[in-house]
């Protein structure tokens, strides 16, 4: 059965109280009863921030909310940036832009395991995913949590990856989605390679989380290259463990927020020819420490 707690808004906000439903029991919850719709508060700023450290994504039906009010979500945790990619084509970090996912669109149709831009020296903090159209069967997205991965490791391998770290680059996502070679080579000039610890602290509730990712993650540094690749394979695997999951089924007008630190997700890419459409804000964040 799951775990439901119900904290009391102050009723001058008039939003009565939410019900926080925990879905797994490594991360995920769902919210009720929150308006999105209303202008954001410090008190509901407090809430959203504080229960986004406790439960790494937290997920809410038939929000009711568009653009600019999903934007003032995403500001909550951070300032709006742009994709990398769509930059160079004049996009800036207040535009918001829907993403047609599926296999003949302008996004990807399923995605590897990744946290969002963990090739830039500043990683998103926080991202915001809402469902305009959702297909009637498949299209979900995978969390997976990097806390609970990492306490699960055993002590010979957290002993083995204390203080080492990892090269991130944004490789395979650029080979799917710049066709132009020049444009290819410049991007992955610029986007040569960043390195971030293999085991960071989160910077909100203090807890170790892994930090590679199936993704961008390429390569550990100081290692043999026989043992790196090994042991590299070994950490991405355990976001594959059911363990460390939790599944969400899109409706229109679903909602996401997920913390870009704690955990890293997965698109399943088992919905045809069907139109999905979502909408993406992403807030800031600093660089990512031990």
């Amino acid at each position: 059965m799951n775990a439901v707690t119900t904290i009391e808004i102050p009723r001058t906000q008039e939003i009565g109280a939410v019900e926080v439903i925990r879905v797994e029991a490594n991360l995920g919850a769902e919210v009720r009863g929150l308006d999105l719709t209303a202008p954001i508060t410090s008190e509901v700023t407090d809430l959203l921030r504080r229960l986004l450290w406790e439960h790494q994504v937290l997920f809410f039906r038939d929000t009711g909310i568009d653009n600019a009010q999903q934007a003032a979500i995403g500001r909550v945790f951070g300032p709006p940036v742009a994709d990398s990619i769509a930059k160079r084509h004049g996009v800036k970090d207040e535009d918001i832009l829907p993403m047609n996912t599926g296999p003949y669109s302008n996004a990807y149709y399923g995605t590897p395991w990744h946290a969002d831009a963990t090739y830039l020296e500043q990683p998103y903090l926080v991202s915001v995913l809402r469902s305009v159209i959702a297909p009637e069967l498949g299209g979900d997205t995978v969390w997976s949590s990097g806390i609970s991965a990492y306490e699960a490791l055993s002590p010979e391998v957290k002993d083995k990856i204390d203080g080492l770290t990892a090269i991130h680059r944004p490789n395979s996502k650029a080979y799917k989605l710049i066709d132009d070679k020049s444009e290819l080579d410049t991007y992955l000039h610029q986007y040569s390679g960043v390195q971030h610890p293999v085991v960071i602290t989160h910077p909100f509730n203090g807890r170790k989380v892994l930090y590679v990712n199936e993704g961008f993650t390429e390569e550990l540094v100081g290692l043999p290259e026989d043992e790196g690749r090994e042991l590299l394979a070994h950490l991405k695997q355990q976001f594959s463990r059911p363990e460390n999951q939790v599944r969400f089924k899109w409706r229109p007008g679903s909602l996401a927020i997920w913390d870009n630190r704690a955990t890293q997700h997965k698109g399943v890419a088992d919905y045809g020819n069907q139109q999905r459409q979502l909408v993406r804000v992403v807030a800031a964040g600093e660089r990512p420490s031990r």
